[in-house]
């Protein structure tokens, strides 16, 4: 049975028309340092994407982003992603974090000594990476939510934030891109209040 997701993909500006025109392409992750290996990602939550690009911005520039200068540089691409439910794997289910992690550690001692998993960065993408070049696994999305913490000063309790991703391990799933109109001044300084 097919599920329809969507998903928000932060992307800098110069890129929207093309991946409108031509569809998303699944890069190489070449020195293992995405977070679930290469794909491309999404974020089930249109502000995640804006966190993201926020995050990307400061990288690029050094500096925290006035709302006109974000929406000048960067942009979200809101994508409609159609997949078999079998082709789907859930890393936040703990019976598939269960096998996951049971397959993980079936291939980890063949894998560990190769050169693409001593050099990688993240050691986790490197053993997926691996996994899907040696076809021990097909799944065509990987489902994972990640906690970080953010700056905030006056609720002590509320300084985990989740953010759940989508990594796409073949294109061919996304059925339509659009991009997603710009977020108003006030949603992005609320977003934007947590970096300063």
């Amino acid at each position: 049975m097919d599920e329809e997701i969507i998903g928000y993909h932060g992307t800098k500006k110069s890129n929207v028309e093309s991946i409108i025109t031509n569809n998303f392409r699944i890069n190489e992750d070449r020195h293992n340092k995405l977070f679930l290996g290469a794909g491309i990602y999404f974020f089930d939550i249109y502000g995640d994407a804006i966190d993201w690009n926020v995050k990307s911005f400061i990288s690029e520039f050094s500096y925290l982003p006035e709302w006109n200068a974000y929406i000048n540089k960067y942009s979200v691409i809101e994508s409609k992603i159609v997949v078999n439910a079998s082709h789907i794997l859930n890393l936040d289910e703990k019976e598939n974090l269960y096998k996951f992690e049971m397959l993980v550690e079936k291939v980890k001692g063949k894998l560990q000594s190769k050169p693409e998993f001593i050099r990688a960065r993240n050691k986790t993408s490197a053993i997926i990476n691996m996994m899907y070049t040696r076809n021990l696994l097909k799944k065509k999305i990987l489902i994972k939510t990640f906690v970080e913490q953010i700056n905030v000063k006056n609720l002590s309790s509320f300084k985990s934030y989740s953010r759940k991703m989508f990594c796409i391990k073949d294109e061919s799933i996304i059925k339509e891109n659009k991009e997603k109109i710009n977020i108003n001044e006030e949603s992005f300084n609320s977003i934007v209040y947590f970096y300063k």
